[in-house]
């Protein structure tokens, strides 16, 4: 089993916000964003991996 990594993907409509999920690769990561915004995957801009535990998450 693969390990899951943290994305973000951004979609094209700026009235979308971005999602976070957790995918073992990119293109597992863009399926399910589409999935889960009821969007064709051509309406997603880029899909980065998350590489900094931001907030309250960075003090633990």
């Amino acid at each position: 089993m693969h390990k899951l990594l943290p994305f973000r993907i951004h979609f094209d409509d700026p009235e979308v916000a971005p999602l976070d999920l957790d995918a073992s690769d990119a293109q597992a990561a863009r399926q399910l964003a589409a999935t889960r915004r009821g969007v064709p995957a051509g309406a997603i801009r880029k899909v980065k991996i998350i590489r900094e535990i931001q907030g309250s998450e960075a003090a633990e």
